[in-house]
């Protein structure tokens, strides 16, 4: 907390900020969880104190334990496209088609890139990837303009603070027309688990999805279950429906 809002007066602490800070501990929804407990006890102190008038966690919900967030849909991220600052659009593209948390993504610098393959030092395991770029990354990275040494910066050209790009992006999901993403809850760690779902889909192996994302087999296998899941529903319902349609000929042809 103090590292996040030591500029802020108890009184200035808004909703937005705590949202801010409990999403970008999305991937370890008991933490959060737990952070939320202890502010809210501590804002709850404070109102008698004379300190706030009110507690800036009451409305706001816990992350669920064990999938504290989805991914995003495909559709989802062409409204986020359409509508964010485009400073934050390439901060959400380069997580989607790099598949890394927050903290990796604003850091990467341009000296990262060699040729077709951007470098990461994951700061949370450090482990060291090199991924190749999709077509579509190459498009995104083509449209930013080189003023850092820090591939994304703010509205100011500068890099990105951890605590600065949490309250823009707070902001951004705040906003009417991120309605649809706010009421999902979408966070950004969400875009996260859509490169691993989408590699999936894609036909990729745990292994190849693992060397990409740097996340363990088993995580990978877990997102794996819930894709094959869907697969294995969909053809089993299309059997069942070409099945009553079999029975259903059959029966008008005896009836004949």
């Amino acid at each position: 907390m103090e590292e996040a809002w030591s500029s802020l007066s108890v009184a200035g602490l808004k909703p937005r900020h705590v949202l801010a800070l409990r999403d970008s501990y999305a991937d370890r929804p008991g933490a959060a969880n737990n952070l939320m407990r202890a502010l809210s006890s501590m804002m709850t102190w404070s109102i008698p104190q004379g300190w706030r008038e009110t507690n800036p966690c009451a409305d706001l919900r816990k992350l669920k334990v064990g999938s504290g967030y989805e991914p995003w849909s495909w559709e989802e991220i062409e409204h986020f496209h359409k509508h964010a600052r485009i400073n934050l659009w390439h901060a959400a593209a380069i997580a989607l088609y790099t598949g890394q948390r927050q903290a990796d993504v604003i850091a990467m610098k341009w000296n990262d890139i060699d040729r077709s393959l951007i470098a990461v030092v994951q700061e949370k395991t450090g482990i060291r990837l090199w991924i190749p770029m999709h077509e579509n990354l190459r498009a995104v990275l083509a449209e930013i303009p080189r003023v850092s040494v820090t591939i994304l910066t703010s509205s100011r050209h500068v890099p990105w603070t951890p605590d600065g790009f949490r309250h823009v992006w707070a902001d951004q999901l705040a906003s009417p027309i991120m309605a649809p993403l706010r009421e999902r809850r979408r966070v950004f760690h969400g875009l996260r688990k859509s490169a691993v779902v989408f590699l999936l889909e894609a036909g990729c192996t745990d292994a190849e999805v693992s060397a990409i994302t740097g996340q363990s087999r088993e995580m990978v296998e877990h997102y794996a279950l819930q894709v094959n899941q869907r697969k294995l529903a969909a053809a089993a319902i299309l059997k069942w429906e070409a099945a009553t349609q079999a029975r259903t000929e059959n029966e008008r042809d005896d009836s004949l």
